[in-house]
């Protein structure tokens, strides 16, 4: 599990046993969920690969754990009150997003940027107006090679399926399904994904991380 006070940010991978009803963990603060293992029954509906975004105070739908259960990767943040460093329902939130089905996602491919490049796509899944918050699925081709860069704004990334090699400043580490690194703003990073590509879940967000190296965290029970 990640957890950052300022702001208020969780961030965890949660294993749910078959026939548990999903709720929301906190109904006063932002929550997204993303549905990375399993499948999530409603109304006689089976759902699998599926993102959502609820806002403050709004219920959970009523979706029910299938019989291989579900895995999911769950964050919230902020609050309904507007108050917490305005990352709130009136200046900060995102829409709310019921329901994304990851199988219809409209992806933009990442241009090439050498010979015999593999390529990557990425797709945003949702965004607050300031685009100070973003969250999007990066789909990495077997072989991809992203460069060493930076970025203005702190970033979250979890390895849903595949993986490969992370490297941060002088520091490297594999980087495999069930991680979550943070990537504080201008920390120079790259990645090269290994046999399988990779499919990774990644969260902008307006620069509040303190640290100033590499966190990688290992989720417990990892997928």
């Amino acid at each position: 599990m990640f957890e950052s006070a300022q702001p208020s940010i969780q961030c965890w991978v949660e294993h749910l046993a078959c026939g548990t009803r999903l709720a929301r963990f906190s109904g006063e603060q932002w929550e997204e969920i993303l549905l990375i293992q399993g499948d999530l029954d409603c109304h006689q509906r089976v759902y699998r690969d599926i993102y959502l975004c609820l806002p403050p105070e709004q219920a959970a739908p009523s979706f029910c754990t299938g019989n291989a259960g579900a895995v999911l990767l769950r964050l919230f943040f902020g609050s309904g009150s507007g108050n917490h460093r305005g990352l709130g329902t009136v200046a900060h939130g995102k829409p709310p997003v019921e329901l994304v089905d990851l199988g219809l996602l409209s992806w933009n491919e990442i241009p090439a940027r050498r010979a015999n490049d593999p390529g990557a796509r990425i797709a945003e899944l949702s965004t607050n107006i300031s685009r100070t918050r973003i969250t999007s699925l990066m789909d990495c081709r077997p072989g991809w090679i992203l460069d060493d860069h930076d970025h203005p704004s702190d970033v979250l990334t979890f390895c849903v399926r595949g993986g490969g090699i992370l490297g941060i400043e002088e520091e490297t580490t594999p980087y495999e399904a069930g991680d979550l690194v943070t990537i504080p703003a201008g920390m120079r990073h790259r990645f090269e994904t290994g046999s399988k590509g990779a499919l990774l879940a990644v969260f902008v967000f307006e620069s509040f991380l303190l640290t100033t190296t590499l966190t990688k965290v290992v989720a417990s029970g990892k997928i």
